[in-house]
């Protein structure tokens, strides 16, 4: 199995990122003092963006920072102040797009990936726009906005000209994501008076669920396949149960349910090759990460400390990591 894992770590009083490699040696990333969680890896594989939160004087705060995965200072993208969140980079890594409250209730804002550099508003309804989500070819920002009423999904050129609405319901759409070959965009809604995977073209043509027949209750954690051609994500299933992890083919058809049930098996995430998922499940009593085959075969701990660890970004680096610290071991 290729690469390396970042994810979030509550083996210390404050949430930390850690890597894990799959053959188990870990190290770690970020050391607090705030809480720290692992957003989408550099295109790189040198760095991987985080975003740190802190009560400061009373105001809940949200920094973008991103940490050098061979070890180094870590360097502050956003001002600390407010709430910067939702990082999503530009395929070349050169610039990102974030959703801020720095200059307004919240804007999808644009900015080199420098510490000081220009912040550049590209979508600041005052009704709120967020989860701003860059398209494999940089040219394009879905995001999310409730500037005509309720969240719907949009998509703007690059430097916030030609905005265009994707999504007509009153209820509410959310959380778009690029496939990776910019076919098609995930998101959420309760259209159907729960939470569903539904897919949508660029174009706003060809909107249909993902998932079927074969779930019930709230749908979350839709998570694209390297190759574009299926998703993964956490459901029920019709017979009940806890939430499990199911994949389904963008081509069409019911989706098939990877994991049992008999746990909470949650946020999926792809290794780099397409013929993994990690997963963090509370089967053994406390939140650990797992592996497993794309067909749910071959599932197997990954993690052993005492302490949740979860949200788990699968990379490649291309630098060295910092030196192990070893395989934990359950406390």
């Amino acid at each position: 199995m290729p690469g390396v894992i970042a994810f979030v770590s509550e083996r210390a009083p404050q949430k930390d990122v850690w890597l894990v490699r799959p053959t188990g040696e870990e190290s770690q990333l970020t050391r607090g003092p705030e809480d720290e969680y692992p957003m989408a890896p550099s295109p790189d594989g040198a760095a991987v963006m985080v975003v740190a939160a802190a009560e400061v004087g009373g105001v809940h705060v949200e920094q973008i920072r991103l940490a050098p995965v061979g070890g180094g200072e870590v360097v502050m993208l956003s001002e600390p102040r407010g709430r910067a969140r939702n990082p999503s980079w530009a395929p070349d890594g050169s610039w990102f797009v974030a959703e801020s409250d720095a200059q307004g209730f919240s804007d999808v804002v644009r900015q080199e990936s420098r510490p000081g550099a220009e912040v550049v508003r590209l979508a600041a309804a005052r009704e709120g726009n967020f989860e701003p989500s860059v398209s494999p070819d940089g040219t394009q920002v879905a995001f999310v906005s409730s500037r005509e009423g309720d969240p719907e999904i949009y998509v703007m050129k690059a430097d916030g000209s030609d905005v265009r609405r994707l999504t007509a319901f009153h209820k509410e759409d959310m959380a778009p994501r690029w496939s990776p070959d910019g076919k098609w965009l995930s998101f959420l809604s309760d259209r159907e008076g729960r939470t569903r995977v539904f897919l949508v073209k660029p174009d706003g043509t060809a909107l249909r669920v993902v998932s079927g027949s074969a779930t019930s209750g709230e749908e979350r954690e839709p998570a694209w396949s390297p190759d574009g051609q299926k998703l993964a994500f956490v459901a029920r299933g019709k017979e009940g149960g806890n939430a499990r992890i199911w994949v389904a083919s963008v081509a069409g058809g019911e989706p098939v349910a990877l994991t049992d049930g008999k746990s909470v098996d949650d946020q999926p995430a792809w290794s780099p090759d397409g013929k993994y998922l990690v997963f963090p499940s509370d089967r053994t009593g406390d939140v650990e990460l797992f592996l497993m085959r794309a067909d749910g075969s071959g599932q197997a701990q990954l993690t052993k400390s005492k302490g949740a660890d979860w949200l788990p970004r699968w990379f490649v680096p291309k630098t060295p990591l910092p030196a192990a610290t070893g395989q934990t071991q359950g406390t």
